[in-house]
């Protein structure tokens, strides 16, 4: 197959399912290997775990770019195009990049990979392509098997490891922590910062087993205590932590010197206050069709939790809560929480096309009497119009809702 045009290479990787997974490195590992770039000439930074590793990966890309390295940032899911997932010194490729990197995998036998493993292998040959000094890589769900575990790395940084996805990764923390920790590599160091006791001692183990000596961030580096964040949240202040502490390895290993008329506190304070990524505690400005918002993708009962504090220290409760997420989340822990960011209602749209998504009516049964179902997220967002007022609207749940928000208001994709 070859690609003429962008379009060609969406359409391609629609076919392949973006939910598809098959446990195996082997195909990525072969393409690799063809092109060889199983151990790419830049430094690599694999970032794992279950909630802050989009921003955990940011910061690192942030620091990297501070101090005057290119950098490339991959990360996961995309919410309108695939384009949003590889980035290098904060911007997207253009469509004709997509389409020649694209028929580059496939002339390496690329017609073999899943969704997930294309899109890795193409950031990949870009940041060959740019001679990029330092890549971040952010994880899928697992670790073992994840396919940015094919690429040789040089510090493996895990953020906080919570309940997810335990239909694939199991029913126990430990269960999942044991798979992420799949992607500790002999002799590379592992960092991490704030983590559960269970799932530390996993690391620990594993790290031991492996010959890898594990880091806490906490013991590495100084935070400013008066430094800035572009990323909203007081847990950001441990992810940006965990970043830097991965950082200051990569920068002693390979000698890196912030650019002459700055020094390592001028890298921080930069990279941490120019750090962004679309929906995470985004506010946007109301219009005719929808209220003040606040975007959010918290999906878990961990993450919820962190988006609920935040919430607070910023002494807003949002009128109303517009919320959707997939069919096999586990909601015991969550529905609580959402209750009380709001004493309004939770407005409930369906997630459009996508069959892995809750019948929001399933979901009101959950709820109780302050769900209300919507039609589709417009009507939602004129609803909670209506209601609100002057007040913000906090939207959150799936990746995949706030993915069809991003449809609409596509320029919210971008800083302003």
């Amino acid at each position: 197959m070859h690609f003429q045009a962008y379009d060609e290479v969406e359409a391609y990787l629609a076919k392949l399912g973006l939910f598809h997974m098959d446990m195996s490195l082997d195909r990525i590992t072969a393409v690799l290997d063809e092109v060889e770039l199983r151990r790419p000439p830049y430094a690599v930074a694999q970032v794992l775990g279950t909630n802050g590793k989009g921003s955990t990966s940011t910061f690192l890309a942030a620091l990297g770019q501070a101090a005057g390295l290119d950098t490339g940032l991959f990360t996961s899911p995309h919410f309108v195009t695939p384009r949003e997932r590889v980035r290098v010194n904060g911007h997207m490729l253009d469509e004709d990049e997509w389409c020649d990197l694209a028929n580059d995998i496939m002339n390496a036998g690329g017609g073999t990979l899943t969704y997930f493993e294309f899109i890795t292998v193409l950031a990949v040959l870009a940041f060959h392509d740019y001679e990029v000094h330092l890549a971040v890589f952010e994880a899928g769900l697992g670790g073992m098997y994840d396919a940015t575990t094919a690429i040789a790395s040089d510090v493996t940084v895990y953020a906080p490891i919570a309940m997810d996805h335990e239909q694939v990764l199991g029913e126990r923390l430990e269960d999942i922590a044991r798979d992420k920790a799949g992607a500790i590599r002999h002799n590379v160091p592992v960092v991490t910062h704030v983590q559960d006791e269970a799932a530390l001692a996993v690391l620990r183990d594993v790290a031991a087993q492996k010959g890898a000596r594990l880091h806490m961030a906490e013991e590495m580096v100084t935070m400013p205590q008066d430094a800035r964040f572009g990323l909203t949240g007081a847990h950001q202040r441990d992810n940006a932590c965990l970043a830097l502490g991965a950082f200051k390895l990569l920068a002693e290993s390979h000698g890196w010197n912030p650019p002459p008329i700055m020094d390592w506190d001028d890298v921080k304070e930069l990279a941490f206050a120019d750090a962004w990524i679309a929906g995470r505690m985004q506010e946007v400005p109301a219009q005719a069709d929808h209220p003040a918002l606040i975007l959010d993708g918290a999906h878990n009962e961990h993450a919820i939790a962190a988006l609920k504090e935040a919430l607070r220290l910023r002494g807003d409760k949002p009128a109303a809560i517009i919320f959707g997420c997939m069919g096999d989340k586990v909601l015991d822990g969550i529905v609580p929480l959402l209750l009380s960011m709001t004493d309004g209602p939770v407005f409930l749209p369906p997630i459009a096309e996508n069959e892995r998504a809750m019948n929001p009516e399933e979901l009101a049964k959950v709820l109780g009497e302050r769900a209300r179902v919507s039609a589709s997220l417009g009507e939602a967002l004129r609803q909670a119009r209506k209601l609100a007022g002057e007040r913000e609207v906090l939207l959150c749940g799936s990746l995949y809702l706030l993915g069809e928000f991003f449809t609409l208001r596509p320029a919210c994709l971008e800083r302003e």
